[in-house]
């Protein structure tokens, strides 16, 4: 159980980058009102990908909304919350992610271990912004 966002965000990301996925990556990006929690480059596939990532430990209704925020900006936004809330997700948000199609959900346990419970689809139109393309172009 995790008792601060931070260590949530601090767990997920040692898990999830171990293996240096993320060509590049911004935590608190302002690439909108408010930032997004992280904001990452990967290439997969042969193709270049930017994901959008919200943490959050109660409020899911609020992260949904933050997530739904980011998708102008990136091809895939990622709610993370703790594994405990993984029933919810699939007992009431299920219809709004079919719905929404580019929002995507991880649950992440105490040890690290993460879950993808919805996988969304890739968004192939985004809206560049200044702050994105800083973090695209860094050390250029």
């Amino acid at each position: 159980m995790f008792l601060q966002e931070k260590e949530l965000k601090e767990t997920f990301w040692k898990s999830y980058n171990r293996k240096g996925r993320a060509l590049k990556w911004q935590f608190e990006c302002p690439v909108r009102e408010g930032n997004a929690d992280l904001i990452t480059i990967e290439s997969f596939q042969q193709k270049y990908q930017i994901n959008a990532f919200e943490f959050k430990l109660n409020d899911i209704k609020k992260v949904f909304l933050q997530a739904e925020g980011n998708l102008p900006y990136c091809n895939k936004s990622w709610v993370v919350i703790p594994a405990e809330k993984k029933e919810l997700i699939e007992n009431r948000y299920i219809n709004y992610l079919k719905e929404k199609k580019y929002i995507g959900v991880i649950v992440v346990e105490t040890g690290g271990r993460y879950t993808i419970v919805y996988q969304p689809k890739f968004k192939q139109e985004l809206r560049f912004s200044q702050t994105l393309l800083n973090v695209c172009f860094a050390e250029v």
